[in-house]
């Protein structure tokens, strides 16, 4: 698998080179050290198939709604983001950086395309249909996000989804860079502002 990895000052940022499917296995704690030898909190990013059987999803809701369905989460195309943060934090605030991604990624595709999204907790809608899907969760070592945003309008029968294509983005590989990178810098400017802020 080829990648590049982009060091910032508190988090790195991976860009795989080559297409990857998601399957739900990427969230497992230390995957990114088990596969890029990276250590640090980091965010990658790649485009490829989203494929999450029953047994590898994480949102027991969406478990139980979907029971009877082999592979709930699909996408033939997809730019995918997969973040691990270190610090022993609790869920909420996982929850809290995934949403900060989502307005991100919401924010950046808009200003791509000229046109508007709806954001409905940490799902992206264009029309009423379905443009990416997430997940948050917390190991003992870390705590982990998933986004996956379309490209392409196949690979779902259940659920009405719309790709970036479908909403005139060409420059896919681009805005997944810029995504990313994004997030990286409004981390690391949290970072700098917890070192800087006196105690009440």
């Amino acid at each position: 698998m080829r990648f590049e990895i982009i060091e910032k000052e508190y988090m790195d940022l991976i860009i795989v080179k080559d297409f990857l499917k998601y399957t739900g296995k990427e969230i497992e704690p230390l995957w990114a050290f088990k596969n890029f030898n990276v250590q640090k909190d980091n965010i990658v990013a790649f485009r490829g198939k989203i494929e999450v059987d029953q047994e590898h999803m994480k949102d027991l809701k969406d478990v139980k709604r979907e029971q009877h369905i082999k592979t709930p989460i699909r996408s033939d195309d997809s730019i995918n983001f997969i973040v691990e943060h270190f610090d022993m934090i609790d869920l909420k605030t996982t929850y809290l950086r995934q949403r900060l991604l989502i307005c991100i990624a919401k924010e950046i595709i808009e200003r791509e395309c000229n046109k508007k999204l709806k954001r409905d907790g940490d799902d992206l809608y264009y029309n009423n249909k379905k443009l990416s899907v997430s997940i948050a969760c917390k190991g003992i070592t870390s705590s982990k996000i998933h986004l996956g945003i379309n490209v392409k309008s196949k690979g779902v029968e259940h659920v009405e989804i719309i790709g970036l294509e479908d909403l005139g983005v060409e420059n896919i590989k681009e805005v997944m860079i810029k995504i990313a990178l994004s997030y990286i810098d409004e981390i690391n400017k949290i970072e700098k502002d917890i070192r800087k802020t006196l105690p009440i």
